[in-house]
């Protein structure tokens, strides 16, 4: 076998450009989708304060983004948030957040089909006299999670290709269909929307377990360190950058889209909003036409697809590192002729189909959905506590002045924190059925992620522990 047949060793270098880290980034967060999905299930428990819901998120995602822009800077790698965390925390902590990182990215994956199969589509072909079989959901599930893996295994630039198109259309289609039915909708009292409710911040901070994780996928881009168009020591600052970019468009986007929604359904009667059969695809139908309400349900099934490819690129890169720091099987850092790790893609899509089927059966779609989505979330605010507590660890490695090192390494990182945490505790308790289920998915995960831990932890170098993740070049 010649040096030119022989099967390639690491990932696809110079190929993502900054434009392509928005556009995966964006399609992480599926925008169009969020619209039908978890703007639907959040306003059962937001009500009119839906769009307050999605600003509080917006605003505490933004804050977040803080600790991503200067954990970034300095590392780019596959790793992601597992690189970032062991730069700050050593192993231990690092290993704890990449395997976070898959966990809430690989149900966040399980639950978009879930719902657009289980609930938004026979909603909507019920609505229109057309009702779909029972067994549609799994059609969705094979369907939602199958093509994107197939793009997924094909390497990372057919993915951008796909990804980066689709992306800038949903937002702006979002937020042009937004404005118009906002300025149609002509509401009499403009902010109430944005008005603290009467009976207190519970149903606010329910709603803000689905906007928050409308934001999920907006770190997705940064296991795509080692991919980036641009000299190595200018990757870090791309990912950033991006991170910023990116939010801003998505935020935007979700905060006029939840307002539109809101407003142009009626803000007395969101009560019945959550109840209804796609009130999303209703709204546009209402102030867009035809031609609108076919464009929402076509970006939404698109969206879909495209949030399912941005997390699996995603989650199994920080695979495939953890993979090449020989901390599980080195199988899962092997990469395929097309330069991407295939093993690591099909095993995270196998789990993701099998968690979505059991959560259907289990649960029900909607049940399931909202399960599913909960225990994202636990996920998130782990990997994003120990991030937040890596860049303060990290504080004196940035050279600033020390006003700007309080305010960026230690007073943002600790507001992020208390406000995710306490969104998890105003949401879960007191405890009920179905979401204890995600606080005992998440606890028995973590459980077996740090017993695991313990055992492997003495495998890696000390030399090594503050560098996981990275690709260790020459010096």
């Amino acid at each position: 076998m010649t040096q030119a047949d022989a099967a390639p060793e690491t990932l696809k270098g110079d190929v993502v450009s900054l434009w392509g880290l928005i556009s995966q980034s964006i399609s992480g967060t599926a925008p169009t989708c969020d619209v039908v999905a978890f703007m639907t299930a959040g306003a059962a428990f937001a009500l009119v304060a839906l769009p307050l819901s999605y600003l509080w998120a917006f605003a505490l995602m933004f804050i977040e983004m803080n600790t991503i822009y200067h954990l970034s800077k300095h590392r780019a790698s596959a790793g992601g948030y597992y690189a970032y965390v062991a730069a700050g925390l050593g192993a231990r902590p690092a290993l704890l957040t990449g395997f976070m990182v898959v966990f809430y990215q690989l149900l966040s994956v399980a639950a978009i089909p879930v719902y657009v199969g289980g609930v938004f589509l026979p909603g909507l072909a019920k609505s229109m006299g057309y009702p779909l079989p029972a067994w549609f959901w799994l059609v969705s599930i094979l369907f939602f999670i199958g093509v994107p893996w197939i793009l997924s295994i094909s390497g990372i630039r057919p993915s951008i290709r796909v990804v980066a198109v689709t992306s800038f259309v949903e937002v702006a289609f979002l937020v042009v269909a937004s404005l118009i039915i906002i300025a149609k909708s002509a509401p009499l009292h403009p902010w109430a929307p944005f008005s603290i409710p009467t009976d207190g911040f519970k149903g606010v901070a329910m709603g803000m377990i689905f906007a928050i994780t409308s934001f999920i996928g907006i770190g997705s881009h940064t296991p795509l360190g080692e991919e980036v168009r641009g000299p190595r020591t200018q990757r870090g600052r791309l990912i950033g950058k991006a991170a910023l970019l990116s939010l801003t468009l998505v935020g935007a986007a979700l905060v006029l889209s939840a307002y539109a929604l809101t407003v142009g359904w009626g803000p007395a009667d969101m009560a019945s909003f959550a109840q209804a059969d796609a009130p999303g695809v209703t709204v546009f139908l209402r102030y867009l036409g035809p031609v609108g309400g076919v464009a929402l349900v076509i970006l939404a099934i698109n969206s879909a697809m495209a949030d399912s490819l941005a997390l699996l690129n995603s989650s199994s890169r920080v695979l495939y590192a953890i993979g090449r720091d020989a901390l599980i099987s080195e199988r899962f850092a092997q990469v395929s002729h097309t330069q991407a790790p295939q093993r690591s893609i099909s095993v995270i899509t196998g789990l993701t189909i099998l968690v979505a089927v059991l959560a259907v059966v289990i649960f029900g779609a909607s049940n399931g959905f909202n399960v599913l989505t909960t225990a994202v979330l636990f996920g998130l605010v782990t990997a994003h506590t120990l991030m937040n507590v890596s860049l303060m660890r990290l504080a004196r490695a940035d050279h600033e002045g020390t006003s700007t090192r309080l305010l960026y390494h230690y007073l943002l990182p600790v507001i992020a924190t208390a406000l995710f945490w306490w969104v998890l505790y105003e949401s879960i308790v007191p405890l009920t059925y179905p979401l204890d289920w995600s606080l005992a998915a998440w606890l028995g995960f973590a459980l077996l992620v740090l017993l695991y831990v313990l055992r492997v932890h003495g495998r890696i170098h000390p030399d090594h522990r503050h560098h996981l993740g990275t690709v260790r070049h020459p010096q």
